[in-house]
């Protein structure tokens, strides 16, 4: 298989105009009588020394969601490199690397040809200075565990001893890939190379940063959206033992620059700056705001909903694919469902900090954050520096879930370095961390199903209301294409389907979540499909496989296809996986629900319990996975079972609700996440093949809830039409 990967992209991952090796530093052995190794420079990806360790660079923020291990297993793989002879180290963010960010679940999708070829392309340099070393063809000789090897003659060199020779022969412009069958490191079991640091308490994350001359920092930000910062009193707050100053953060201070089409979003506060974090916590409590709310909504959730409700009979229409009008004219028979979904925060473990160190001829920072690229940008845009007086490290980050693609608090930490003249941390408490996030957006959601005698359905409407994140965020475009488009199932199954989008402008902070839009709107489909499979007598699973038809390449939107072999065959093996089959005691349910997402498949089974108070107790997941090449399986089972228990999560206890303009929630006690004890148990098989890798880090999530709600219908009779479950009174 030759590489894809576009030469302009590849040259601008090279160092040597020559495309030729580059000979770096010399690193002191441990050893003493030893000599110094000599590092010779591939690429920014690839490094080799005289000792025989290859360094790989990780290019990508890692958020737990293992791209620092995965990536550089990749590059390995098809350098034909030792595991055990690796160190992998973090990148720092530079424009030479090119997407480098983390969402969407693009991580692999982006890299799984760039890393091939990076990799490949020096492999094919230590094979032709083996070649010429060896007296031996090049098409006789291979790379494996850190060595290039002859097979016919059993002989074989060490990468550290040709690097000497490898330094006269550039890079070649093509090279082939390793076939899939002879992997050694891609689909094997790799526990994450900073495991032992974070079992052990070693890992540094962002907030463990400490620089000499630093002072500490949080901010209170006006509860109500889209509230001005107005008037305080200080007093108490500078009697505060370690407080040092007080400074407003006032976006019309800086022109109104950081608000609009794709800005940071800074938000309007105050940061209180002291010698220690606690210090600067207790003076926030301190601080008396008169906060300026006139050009506030003071919306209530309430209200955004009946304005929801009410936006559904004022839409714009997406797609429309036959009649959907004459569908339902000459239908046997018409269902309709409404459904509804709360906002909900991200609350990653690490809450929102960040360290700057803003000097006069540089801004070094160090940020959790999932879109470097945007935080540059933004300190060009507040402060009106060059890229090069900017260096932005990228520290492992305690959780992002699509939080931290959006960089206010950075923006807060480098206004405040720049006044303080020194370096800063600022951290905000987890009660502004809830209160101002970039929420999923809530919507609601009217579904009408029309079927011909036999239940089998002839046309398809689904109805969506709400505000959306893209007119929130202040980014152009039509606003449903963040929360409805073209692309949704099961648009290309249905002859007569017609998609539609309501928008409601609202003052509250709308963004990422992991997986965003389809977490709502996989909630109201396959509950809905779930719903004519009981009004039609037959068994869910059954009534979805008829639904999608045959196996077959479905045509969606232009040249966009969708595979419904693949979705089928999970489908399949999560019947026989979960026992779907099985009858279940009294009192006890299965529910199913698949999709498609990032380009994987996944179908889920989910068993719950019931008692007679109505409290639900999920008992077990059963998921089935196509994402193509399953490149770490230790990592990807993680990932499957994150994603699945932030969707239950969800589902049974996410709310956030704003009443007179301001967010409610406020810590873990009101915006509840599932507890250790709630943990199901979970089964997890990966359908193998020998497909692109695709994302994984939110396509199992959409599934979860519709599985939820569903498998409590099935314990109890009781359809779940809005969520989260908590707020629904269950009886047996």
């Amino acid at each position: 298989m030759k590489s894809t990967v576009d030469r302009r992209t590849f040259i601008k991952l090279t160092t040597a105009a020559s495309g030729a090796l580059l000979v770096g530093v010399y690193l002191q052995s441990c050893e003493s009588d030893k000599p110094p190794a000599m590092v010779h420079t591939f690429s920014p990806l690839i490094k080799i020394d005289t000792d025989g360790w290859v360094t790989l660079i990780a290019k990508n923020p890692e958020i737990g969601q293992g791209v620092k291990t995965s990536l550089p297993m990749i590059l390995a793989e098809e350098l034909g490199a030792a595991w055990n002879k690796v160190k992998v180290v973090q990148a720092d963010y530079d424009e030479i690397y090119e997407e480098q960010w983390a969402g969407g679940s693009y991580a692999i999708i982006l890299n799984w040809d760039l890393m091939r070829t990076a990799g490949a392309k020096v492999r094919q340099v230590l094979i032709q200075a083996a070649s010429k070393k060896m007296n031996k063809a090049v098409s006789e000789l291979s790379t494996a565990n850190g060595e290039v090897r002859h097979l016919k003659s059993g002989d074989a060199l060490p990468f550290e001893a040709l690097l000497t020779e490898a330094t006269q022969i550039p890079l070649p412009e093509e090279v082939e890939f390793k076939p899939l069958d002879a992997f050694e490191i891609v689909g094997k079991h790799v526990p994450q190379v900073d495991l032992d640091t974070l079992v052990n308490g070693g890992m540094r994350y962002s907030i463990d940063i400490k620089l000499p001359e630093m002072v500490y920092a949080t901010v209170l930000k006006n509860p109500v959206h889209n509230g001005g910062t107005g008037t305080w009193d200080d007093t108490a707050t500078r009697a505060v033992n370690g407080v040092i100053d007080i400074v407003e953060l006032n976006n019309k201070a800086y022109g109104g620059r950081l608000i609009g089409p794709n800005s940071p979003n800074f938000v309007n506060g105050i940061a209180v700056v002291a010698n220690t974090t606690w210090a600067a916590f207790k003076g926030a409590e301190k601080l008396k705001v008169v906060w300026d709310n006139d050009g506030a909504q003071r919306e209530s959730s309430d209200g955004l909903m009946e304005r929801f409700r009410a936006q559904l009979d004022h839409t714009t229409v997406e797609r429309k694919d036959g009649d959907i009008t004459q569908a339902q004219r000459n239908a046997a028979s018409n269902y309709e469902a409404v459904y509804e979904v709360p906002f909900l925060a991200h609350v990653p473990m690490e809450p929102m900090n960040c360290t700057v160190d803003f000097r006069e001829d540089l801004c070094e920072v160090w940020a959790p954050t999932q879109n470097p690229e945007a935080l540059q940008q933004g300190l060009i845009k507040l402060f009106g520096l060059q890229p090069e007086q900017i260096k932005i490290h990228l520290p492992r980050i305690g959780g992002g879930f699509g939080r931290r693609y959006y960089v206010d608090y950075a923006m807060d930490t480098a206004i405040l370095s720049k006044k303080m003249g020194r370096p800063v941390k600022l951290t905000w408490t987890r009660e502004e961390d809830i209160k101002h996030d970039w929420y999923r957006p809530a919507s609601v959601h009217k579904m009408t199903a029309s079927m011909d005698g036999n239940g089998k359905v002839s046309g398809w409407r689904h109805i969506l209301a709400n505000a959306s994140r893209k007119t929130s965020l202040g980014r152009d475009g039509r606003p449903a294409g963040t929360e409805i488009d073209e692309y949704e199932f099961p648009a290309g199954f249905i002859a007569n389907l017609q998609l539609e989008y309501g928008h409601v402008i609202s003052d509250v902070p709308l963004g990422q979540w992991r997986a965003v839009g389809h977490s709502a709107t996989a909630f109201a489909v396959h509950s809905f499909l779930d719903e004519l499979a009981f009004l039609n007598k037959r068994d869910p699973i059954d009534y979805f496989l008829e639904f999608l038809g045959p196996a077959r390449m479905v045509p969606v939107v232009d040249e966009y296809a969708f595979d419904a072999g693949r979705l089928i065959a999970v489908v399949e093996k999560v019947r026989q996986l979960s026992n779907w089959d099985s009858s279940l005691p009294k009192g006890q349910g299965r529910g199913f629900a698949a999709r498609k997402g990032a380009g994987s498949f996944i179908a889920e089974v989910i068993t719950v319990s019931t008692d007679k108070n109505g409290k639900v107790k999920i008992l077990g997941v059963d998921a089935v996975v196509d994402c193509g090449v399953v490149i770490n399986p230790s990592g990807a089972r993680a990932q499957v079972e994150g994603a699945i228990l932030d969707g239950l999560s969800a589902a049974l206890y996410g709310e956030i609700t704003v009443k007179d303009g301001a967010t409610v929630q406020s810590n873990f006690h009101d915006y509840r996440w599932m507890r250790m004890g709630e943990m199901p148990e979970m089964r997890i098989e990966f359908i193998e093949n020998d497909l692109p890798p695709r994302g994984l880090g939110e396509p199992p999530l959409p599934p979860a809830a519709p599985a939820l709600a569903n498998a409590i219908f099935a314990a109890t009779g009781q359809r779940i039409r809005k969520l989260p479950i908590k707020n629904v009174e269950l009886g047996t």
